[in-house]
């Protein structure tokens, strides 16, 4: 399928091969008119001129600097971006509290993460001073991608922070100016654009009347072909990226389907489009089966394809484990499940799962990741897929996800980890 682009026709066929599964299932069709897909409409805009970063008042600014000359743009989060200047300087004790709405000038930064954290306390925008690549980059500069917007979703935050890397002398102006100077970045972009995603999603309809669902999920898009890639393989096939979490849910969709109705609905969902920001599962996530406050817990199953040699053998482990009783509760009941070994890379955060878990569904992401070196290239190939850990990685979460499905055990986020 050339790598089922986000977006693309092969990222539809995929879709419709899912959900032709979920129709063999007899399940009950969760998608767009009565079909086992659901289509997303999404409308893109790009970028004509560069970014213009507007200090002080508009009408008579301090500074206009543009991406490529005085500062960079490196991420969009939104395509208006305007607020009062906030500095916060890790070297001068313990950070303040954020402004909401601020662009913070982020001096002397002590962790890769700290834009997100401060951008998840409420920051517009990042500006951060140059590094010794930021020269280089700026001899050439791209212009930045702008975020898509998903037709038929009302409110859409932005899901990660504005990122401007701006030069010495840049900084040395924001330093001397008044803290809440106005900052606003300025862009002109094209008229939208169209085009759809799609999301595969079947029902098992539960016996309780109370509704309550599970959520058990997948992404089916991966990063298609990419005419940019290094040598003559141009097709990112994304076999354990995630084609194997894609095939862990029509496994265990058909594994519970053998074990006749469940107490709680089940929903089975393989999200199109994570790769490009996570269009599919925010589109369900707004319009949900069920009401969202029915949904008690999602588990997303990604890049299971190998075994990671950072937990024991036949082991698997859960994202954010730490952050609620969900874990320990499967594994308790047969999931070998054990916490997420690689908390540096923030892979709670990197999945369809987080879309949910924002919303306050408990929701986390079955992984099996070793950070092989083939993620995100051509080479993330199935004949690098070790067939006998992924049969039995699915196989382990059969039990107790039919458990789940029958129990009135609600998962719940542990005291202040909930996102």
């Amino acid at each position: 399928m050339n790598g089922r682009g986000s977006g693309t026709r092969d990222e539809q066929i995929a879709a419709q091969y899912v959900g032709a599964q979920f129709r063999r299932l007899g399940f009950e069709p969760g998608g767009t008119g009565g079909s086992y897909v659901q289509t997303v409409k999404v409308e893109r805009r790009t970028l004509t001129a560069p970014p213009v970063l507007v200090v002080g008042d508009p009408a008579a600014p301090k500074a206009r600097w543009t991406h490529g000359r005085e500062m960079l743009v490196l991420v969009v989060g939104q395509e208006t971006v305007a607020g009062p200047l906030q500095r916060i300087d890790f070297s001068a004790g313990p950070a303040p509290a954020v402004t909401p709405g601020a662009l913070v000038l982020m001096l002397n930064a002590p962790a890769p993460d700290t834009a997100n954290e401060l951008f998840k306390q409420g920051a517009a925008g990042i500006l951060s001073p140059e590094t010794p690549r930021t020269p280089a980059r700026m001899d050439n500069p791209r212009l930045p991608a702008l975020r898509a917007t998903i037709v038929g979703v009302a409110s859409q935050q932005a899901s990660r922070p504005t990122v401007v890397t701006v030069s010495t002398d840049a900084v040395a102006v924001l330093k001397d100016l008044p803290e809440g100077t106005r900052i606003a970045l300025e862009l002109t972009a094209s008229e939208p654009q169209s085009s759809e995603t799609c999301n595969a999603v079947g029902i098992l309809r539960g016996s309780d009347p109370s509704g309550d669902a599970i959520l058990i999920t997948s992404h089916l898009d991966h990063l298609g072909r990419r005419e940019t890639a290094t040598g003559p393989d141009k097709i990112f096939n994304g076999a354990d990226d995630d084609a194997s979490g894609t095939v862990a849910v029509i496994e265990v969709a058909q594994a519970l389907a053998r074990r006749g109705t469940p107490k709680r609905t089940i929903i089975f969902a393989s999200f199109g489009s994570e790769e490009a920001g996570g269009f599919g599962a925010t589109y369900l996530r707004e319009n949900p089966p069920v009401p969202l406050e029915k949904i008690v817990a999602n588990v997303e199953f990604e890049m299971i394809g190998r075994p990671d040699p950072k937990v024991p053998p036949h082991t698997l482990w859960l994202t954010g484990y730490e952050r609620s009783d969900l874990g320990a509760a499967l594994a308790a009941h047969g999931a070998r499940l054990v916490a997420d070994p690689h908390l540096d890379q923030n892979f709670f955060r990197r999945s369809d799962n987080y879309t949910l878990a924002l919303r306050g569904v408990v929701a986390h992401t079955v992984s099996s990741y070793n950070l092989h070196p083939q993620y995100h290239t051509p080479a993330d190939e199935t004949r690098l897929v070790d067939y006998a850990h992924m049969t039995e990685a699915i196989g382990s979460m059969v039990a107790p996800l039919a458990w789940l499905a029958n129990s009135d055990f609600r998962p719940q986020w542990k005291a202040g980890m909930k996102p």
